[in-house]
């Protein structure tokens, strides 16, 4: 017996939580950005939207790294329950409801 397959519609009723710790390295930021726009597509967002909130994701990542207010790695958060998409990054929340 198989399942169905995930669909964006499927996934967007169901909740995610993704933990990420990454390096204290420029290069990590556009890879966070892929991951939250991807989270937020994931959820029902559509592209121009989810594509805005990993810019959104990417900048504050950048602005820490940048400032040198990380540690040796930065954790990053991305779930979602029954609302909005949440990115924690370094304690500092982002959101975007689908």
């Amino acid at each position: 017996m198989s399942e169905p397959p995930v669909s964006s519609e499927n996934g967007a009723s169901r909740g995610f939580e993704l933990n990420v710790s990454l390096p204290t390295d420029l290069r990590f930021a556009e890879t966070a950005r892929e991951l939250a726009a991807h989270a937020a597509r994931h959820a029902g967002c559509i592209e121009e939207r989810a594509r805005e909130f990993g810019e959104e994701v990417e900048g504050v990542i950048r602005g820490y790294l940048e400032s040198g207010g990380a540690g040796p790695s930065l954790p990053l958060v991305l779930r979602r329950r029954a609302g909005p998409v949440e990115a924690l990054i370094n304690g500092r929340t982002i959101a975007i409801e689908p």
